[in-house]
């Protein structure tokens, strides 16, 4: 597989190392969710409108660590939090029996290469293992439009998967060899393609398209079944002027709109979902980073509420 490629320089430490450095939340903003994440259950799970409850939907499941997974389940139980875990076909049978051990807490999501002959079967085997999409798709041969991957698409579309791809720019690890890697055959304008071609897919994208992010939030605009994060280096970058998202997501209140949103909620925010695509330790900072853009951009309750769990809580149906 192409991230084959990166394993002696991950990605998740890369985007962990710049979000290191980035801004706390102002102390209202974090703390107001925090408090809410006191209204759970005894084994730290709300209610079942998922108020409180973080939902992630990049989390990269690292099997050169041994321990990962009972180190992710410390981290979600202290955040209250839910991960879409992605997770590299080798390693499937290791996320889906942890998944099926805590279903509140863990969502399989498979890696495949659309690229690789037998990605169909693949993806089929992931089916019937119980995995509930796809993702991180990423480094691909060709744009993501391309009608060799439909096959995959198709799949996903009668499974009614949620399907999470790489949009935007892309780190580069090897620097004195040769490498078929190209941000432009991840565009975010590709998934608007496959946003109206696969209705039943609901698309993700990572990074918001980074920089592309008007292209991003347009499409997503006009496709009920799009969402994206915010993960990277996105708040990183603009963190002494998160308040020009207002401009990107520009269209609360512009009248009614044919597109639904979650709960028919009509602020342009609501287009964004939750992501951190860091290391374990480095998610609370996402949290922090998330609810600084709130405040910046005066994102009401309800609609921070939808994007940091609720809208993929309905999505997938996750249990309360």
């Amino acid at each position: 597989m192409m991230n084959k490629m990166f394993n002696q320089f991950s990605r998740r430490k890369f985007l962990g190392a710049a979000g290191a450095t980035t801004l706390l939340s102002s102390a209202r903003g974090f703390g107001a969710y925090a408090s809410s994440l006191k209204n759970s259950s005894s084994d730290g799970v709300p209610a079942s409108s998922g108020k409180g409850r973080i939902v992630d939907m990049h989390v990269h499941f690292d099997a050169k660590k041994p321990n990962y997974i009972e180190d992710f389940l410390k981290v979600s139980e202290r955040l209250n939090l839910t991960a879409l875990m992605l997770t590299p076909f080798e390693n499937r049978k290791v996320v889906a029996e942890a998944a099926k051990q805590h279903p509140t807490r863990i969502v399989p999501f498979g890696y495949v290469d659309l690229d690789a002959p037998d990605v169909v079967q693949q993806v089929e085997e992931l089916h019937s293992m119980g995995f509930r999409g796809l993702g991180e798709l990423e480094f691909v041969k060709k744009p993501y439009i391309d009608p060799s991957y439909f096959p995959v698409y198709e799949r996903a579309n009668e499974y009614g998967w949620v399907v999470l791809f790489h949009t935007g720019i892309v780190l580069r690890a090897k620097f004195n060899e040769p490498e078929d890697v190209a941000s432009g055959r991840m565009r975010p304008i590709h998934l608007e393609e496959i946003a109206r071609r696969f209705p039943k897919i609901t698309v993700l994208g990572a990074h918001c398209g980074n920089p592309e992010y008007q292209w991003a939030a347009e499409i997503a605009r006009w496709n009920s079944n799009m969402f994206f994060d915010l993960s990277g280096s996105s708040l990183t970058k603009m963190q002494r002027r998160l308040s020009t998202f207002r401009d990107i997501f520009w269209w609360t209140g512009e009248g009614d709109s044919v597109v639904k949103t979650p709960d028919n909620d009509p602020n342009a925010f609501v287009k964004l979902v939750f992501g951190s695509d860091t290391s374990l330790e480095g998610i609370e900072n996402v949290v922090k980073q998330y609810h600084a853009l709130f405040d910046a951009c005066e994102v009401p309750e309800p609609t921070r509420n939808r994007i940091m769990g609720g809208t993929l809580i309905n999505l997938l149906g996750l249990p309360g």
